[in-house]
């Protein structure tokens, strides 16, 4: 098989970087020999099992898997995505080899540029018809490890959002994830420019009037003299219930197993795929996983309050059985945001060696 050319190799590795990461960081650098992509950690390892921060690792990686084999299908080529495919290298997280099998395009390729998380308060409707239920359960079903529901059901929303406010108020009240929450944010820059790494403030949806309030909240001395008062509620209430409450899908990804790599991984490319053809549907989606991904068992070792890891469990137990929720999502109508998260250049990452 001929090489890819320098041009279509960008493109492949830019689709890639065009991935989500839940703080807009890809901790990552890629090695390019002969038609073997390369994906090498900077840290030495993944978290470990039974990790929240292992779970939100993977399932980025999933999504990058996924743009590097979508964009290859525009050429006609497919990838062989390989997990960890050398226990000798920990930090070798992925190895896509590249084949030459007359693959047809996947449109899904074209919405990988146009993919953003929007934060706004209200996604307005109408609701998806069957052609698009149908269109979206598709995309997640190439992997089939993965499952997908719509928890649109009134008396279903409403146990989940439950869930789901306690969750996000945590990450107010708790000092560990204040600090990483508010981390991730540049400040910096301002609430009108954007960034190439880490969240841009005017990409948070926060309404003008809010953004001093919001900005102050930051340090932690006054966040927890605030929480005395319930600063950390209202704020759940905003950032997590309210929006979720108005839209008009509320979605779940669960695996049978949260500690297999294989299927969290595979979760990741599903729900990039999932993402991909809600924007061709010129649907917006906002991931807010804080009550699923705190129902791991290693979640208490990471700083989530064994009380709140023991409740999201059980509760989740008994909504899905035996299976582990993943990935909670909004999905609606809304205008693009005006601010969207940049990428850094691909030569930021690339150690090319051909």
């Amino acid at each position: 098989m001929d090489k890819l050319s320098q041009e279509r190799l960008r493109f492949v590795l830019q689709s890639a970087l065009l991935a989500p990461s839940a703080d807009n960081h890809h901790r990552f650098r890629i090695q390019v020999r002969d038609q073997v992509i390369a994906i090498r950690g900077i840290e030495t390892r993944l978290p470990p099992v039974g990790s929240y921060k292992r779970v939100l690792a993977l399932v980025s990686l999933g999504a990058v898997a996924e743009n590097l084999n979508l964009a290859l299908s525009r050429f006609g080529l497919a990838g062989d995505a390989l997990l960890l495919p050398d226990p000798a290298q920990a930090n070798l997280l992925l190895r896509v080899v590249i084949n030459a099998r007359g693959v047809a395009p996947d449109p899904l390729w074209k919405s990988i540029p146009e993919r953003h998380t929007n934060r706004q308060v209200r996604f307005s409707g109408p609701a998806m018809n069957a052609a698009e239920h149908a269109d979206l359960d598709s995309a997640v079903a190439a992997y089939p490890t993965s499952k997908l529901m719509w928890l649109d059901e009134a008396a279903l929303r409403k146990r989940v959002l439950g869930l789901m406010r306690r969750a996000e108020s945590e990450r107010f009240r708790n000092p560990v994830l204040h600090e990483e929450l508010f981390s991730a944010i540049r400040f910096d820059v301002g609430w009108r420019n954007n960034c190439l790494e880490g969240l841009p403030p005017g990409s948070l949806g926060v309404e003008a009037p809010l953004q001093p309030f919001f900005a102050l909240l930051r340090h932690w001395s006054l966040a927890r003299v605030l929480n005395l008062f319930g600063a950390h509620q209202m704020l759940g209430f905003r950032s997590c219930y309210l929006p979720c409450r108005l839209a008009p899908h509320l979605g779940l990804l669960a695996v049978s197993d949260a500690d297999d790599s294989q299927s969290i991984f595979d979760s990741g490319r599903s729900f990039q795929r999932l993402w991909l053809a809600a924007t061709g549907h010129g649907r917006v989606l906002q991931p807010m996983p804080a009550a699923a991904l705190y129902t791991c068992r290693g979640a208490r070792a990471e700083g989530i309050p064994a009380a709140l890891q023991r409740d999201l469990a059980d509760a989740w137990k008994g909504l899905l059985g035996g299976a582990a929720p993943v990935m909670l999502f909004r999905m609606g109508l809304a205008r693009r945001s005006a601010i969207v998260s940049g990428r850094r250049p691909v030569d930021d990452y690339l150690e090319l060696r051909q």
